[in-house]
């Protein structure tokens, strides 16, 4: 079959992967560009926009793996290769090649599991990998260090030496200190079972130390002043007076069980609770795992990135059991058909749903005129961080600006308002003011907010409508919407 033979397995997870490359051409979290993409571009071309984690008096972002993205980026600069298309491309690619070696990894881990079929479908087979796996999220990389981690650890018996699961482990906490969450029940285990104790202790040190060490000189050099990214990050997500992380939104206690788990897997999710009864240890971990994120007010079905690989051994538990319980000759055709709408749903989210949101930068790089002769200047007017940035133009001569959403850093005001809520709050009037203050070439926003203030872009007479794209079939919030206006400054400014 097709994953039975080794040559097949591997082109087969090949082929998948550069499929997903090709097709991924949509929006889904600010974090992929402006974490990534945007810091990679600053620190190769000098010009970019750095949020606010990135100040050096905050400091809760890691600079490793922006850093391998501007090296990237330099190279194809001194090839004179740095259109924007292909800084995009290629740096999606090379995210596309680490997934791949997280394949590879999953299935050494799995080697010799009776179900490893089932459980690479399930794998491959799931919406969120195809739609997730090629983006720049520091969350996909937290999962491909887990899979390794999980495929150094199985050889823990047959070697004395255990840096390797020791080195994905710390390297993941460098990236992203939640990641150390399913291994405070991992680790003890682990420990438990080898017989060498404390020379796995003396490991688990050494490279927990000289790792951090190393990446904190990093990290302090990028900032310019001594900086520890991980203590900074648990300070801010978890302890800071002002709730920091609950700025993006609080969730209920539920929300993994409730939304988180269900937009991932939809009407497969009842397979996995059919699972959890077969393999009560990686249950524990999943289950602790989702317990510690619960205990922040801010969820988000992506931070379960890193425990899929887990959840689809769960998975493939649950169909096996159906398919032993249910001796139907259809129930196989069920599953199939099963397997096939999440791909399809894969699809449609990879290239349609949020299109606009990342087609509008194309449309202005191609449709301003780069003649060295005059600048532009661009607004928009949505949510923030609602479209890449400047990774995604790489033009100097665009100058872009954007409705900022920093959160209460500061203030002890219990009515904080981000300068995206205050705009929002009354956008007519927020427009009229920004009109008479910014003299921008171009305005972009969704067409909610254009339906609200056409009136006024009508009295101001300086404004028309130069295009409309389209951008998703679901409106995924009140502030966002279906289409992207591109309205054009008669004047020229």
């Amino acid at each position: 079959m097709l994953f039975r033979k080794p040559r097949n397995l591997l082109l087969t997870i090949v082929l998948f992967r550069f499929l997903s490359w090709l097709i991924v051409r949509t929006y889904f979290i600010a974090d992929e560009y402006w974490q990534t993409f945007e810091i990679a571009h600053s620190l190769a071309f000098n010009y970019g926009y750095k949020t606010w984690e990135w100040n050096s008096t905050i400091a809760i972002r890691s600079y490793l793996y922006p850093y391998l993205i501007s090296l990237i980026y330099r190279f194809l600069a001194f090839l004179h290769l740095d259109t924007a298309s292909v800084l995009v491309n290629v740096a999606t690619l090379f995210q596309t090649f680490l997934a791949i070696l997280g394949d590879l990894a999953y299935v050494k881990f799995l080697q010799g599991h009776n179900l490893i079929f089932l459980i690479l479908l399930c794998r491959f087979s799931c919406w969120y990998t195809m739609y997730s796996s090629p983006r720049l999220l520091i969350n996909n990389l937290e999962e491909i260090l887990f899979i390794c981690s999980l495929a150094a650890a199985k050889s823990f018996r047959s070697t004395s030496s255990n840096f390797a699961f020791h080195l994905f482990v710390s390297l993941s906490f460098i990236l992203r200190p939640t990641s150390a969450i399913p291994f405070v029940i991992i680790y003890p285990y682990l420990l438990y079972q080898t017989s060498q104790r404390l020379r796995f202790l003396l490991q688990a040190f050494l490279c927990f130390v000289i790792l951090n060490l190393c990446n904190s000189l990093l990290d302090s050099y990028m900032y310019g002043q001594w900086t520890f990214v991980p203590l900074n990050f648990l300070y801010i997500n978890f302890f800071h007076p002002n709730s920091i992380s609950s700025h993006y939104g609080i969730n209920n206690p539920f929300w993994y069980f409730t939304n988180g788990l269900p937009m991932i897997f939809f009407y497969r999710l009842p397979l996995i609770f059919l699972g959890a009864m077969f393999n009560r240890r990686l249950t524990i971990v999943v289950l602790f795992t989702i317990f510690i994120y619960t205990l922040n007010s801010h969820k988000e079905f992506r931070f379960l990135t890193q425990i899929l690989p887990i959840l689809f051994i769960l998975e493939a538990h649950g169909i096996d059991w159906c398919l032993k319980k249910f001796r139907i000759r259809k129930f196989p055709w069920v599953l199939f058909l099963s397997f096939t709408i999440h791909l399809l749903i894969g699809i449609y989210f990879s290239f349609a749903d949020r299109q606009g949101q990342i087609s509008v930068m194309t449309y202005l790089r191609t449709n301003l005129p780069n003649d060295n002769q005059r600048s532009y200047s661009v607004d928009f007017l949505m949510p923030c961080h609602s479209t890449p940035y400047h990774n995604f133009i790489h033009r100097t001569d665009i100058q872009l600006n954007f409705l900022t959403c920093e959160p209460n850093l500061n203030s002890t005001s219990s009515d904080y308002l981000d300068e995206a809520d205050r705009f929002f709050v009354a956008p007519i009037a927020s427009l009229r003011s920004r009109l008479l203050l910014t003299k921008a070439s171009h305005l972009v926003m969704f067409d909610t907010l254009y339906n609200q203030v056409k009136d006024v872009l009508e009295d101001n007479q300086s404004y028309y409508v130069k295009d409309i794209l389209f951008n998703s079939h679901i409106q995924h919030t009140s502030r966002h919407g279906k289409s992207i206006y591109i309205l054009e400054n008669k004047l020229g400014y």
